[in-house]
């Protein structure tokens, strides 16, 4: 595994993250939920092949993402950085907490990595996040408590946003969509590098539409074996 420093946290990240996004699913009595046993396997296998990034997030999986990256940290929490998020929606520091302390409960840690204000976008951070006793206030008390260690953003906004979002100086990484197929984050990525912010990127194989088989794609890379590792190579030249 490669590794990377993560801006200016100190932390070396593996080059390859796990998104817990899309776990292994079963259906019981008519109803989802995660396989636990085998999203386990799954996730411990990207462990001991070096990755020590992992990614959730409260709705992901039926809303069972959370506990399912939570069973499968017993053993390795500290061997790992783990990044959850909460709604950009929500705007009461009362009602941020009560989603941390949710995500903390379902993850059963006594603190996350890097937590995400979710999908931000300039507009919800003014009117929702940078507010009196809003979400912003709170993060920085549950930083202070050591819940969180670090606070971070992920990204859908207008790539002009990405910068004015960065310039507000809150943040220590962001969480940002990027592949050969978009890549109208690439200067706000550059400029996230340059203030010393850790950048994670999403969506590297464009959602599995880079995952096809493509000749012409493969060549892209020399000596790359599939339009996979095509599409991941692009990404790194980046320098996340």
């Amino acid at each position: 595994m490669q590794y990377t420093e993560f801006g200016k946290t100190g932390i070396q990240v593996s080059r390859l993250g796990f998104g817990a996004m899309r776990l292994p699913m079963l259906e019981i009595n008519g109803r989802k939920d995660v396989d636990y046993d085998r999203s386990t396997e799954i996730i411990h296998e990207a462990f001991r092949l070096g990755v020590n990034y992992i990614d959730t997030a409260p709705y992901y999986c039926e809303e069972k993402s959370e506990i399912a990256v939570g069973r499968a940290l017993k053993g390795w929490r500290d061997k790992v950085y783990l990044s959850t998020k909460n709604p950009k929606e929500i705007n009461t520091g009362t009602e941020w907490r009560k989603m941390l302390e949710s995500s903390l409960k379902k993850l059963d840690t006594d603190y996350i990595d890097f937590y995400h204000l979710w999908g931000l976008n300039w507009e919800a951070y003014q009117n929702n996040i940078d507010i009196p006793d809003g979400p912003l206030t709170e993060a920085y008390r549950a930083k202070a408590e050591g819940l969180i260690r670090h606070l971070s953003f992920s990204f859908h906004d207008k790539p002009e946003n990405l910068l004015k979002l960065i310039d507000t100086g809150h943040f220590d990484s962001i969480l940002v969509q990027y592949n050969l197929l978009d890549r109208r984050n690439e200067e706000g990525i550059a400029y996230a590098r340059e203030k010393g912010l850790g950048v994670v990127v999403m969506g590297p194989v464009g959602g599995g539409r880079l995952g096809a088989p493509s000749t012409k794609l493969s060549k892209l890379m020399p000596g790359s074996k599939s339009t996979v590792e095509t599409a991941l190579r692009f990404v790194f030249l980046i320098r996340i």
